[in-house]
C-alpha cells in the first residue's frame, strides 16, 4: 500500500516567485508579523537537538549563505520554524 505524502509545512526560503517584503524574515524572527494575542509574550525554552537535526539546520544555513539571503543562527531558523508551524504538520 503506498502512502501519501503529507506536507509539514511551506518552506519560508523556497519560493522564489513570492515578493516578500524586505526585513519579513526578521518579522519572523522577531514575532512581529504574528498575529496572536496581545499578552503573549517571549520565553526562554531547551530543545535538544539530534545530530541530525543539527546537520539539517547547519546545510539549510549554507544554502541561505550560498544564495545571499543573509546570515542566521540556528535559533532564528528554529524560531522561523516555530512560527510558519500548523496543527496540520503533526
Amino acid at each position: 500500500m503506498a502512502k501519501k505524502k503529507k506536507s509539514l509545512g511551506r518552506d519560508a526560503f523556497d519560493d522564489a516567485n513570492q515578493n516578500q517584503t524586505p526585513g519579513s524574515v526578521e518579522k519572523l524572527i522577531k514575532g512581529k508579523g504574528l498575529q496572536g494575542s496581545p499578552e503573549a509574550k517571549e520565553v526562554v525554552v531547551n530543545v535538544k537537538l539530534t545530530p541530525s537535526n543539527i546537520k539539517h539546520l547547519d546545510a539549510v544555513r549554507t544554502r541561505l549563505a550560498e544564495r545571499a539571503k543573509g546570515h542566521y543562527t540556528r535559533n532564528d531558523l528554529i524560531r522561523i520554524a516555530i512560527t510558519l508551524l500548523t496543527e496540520d504538520d503533526v
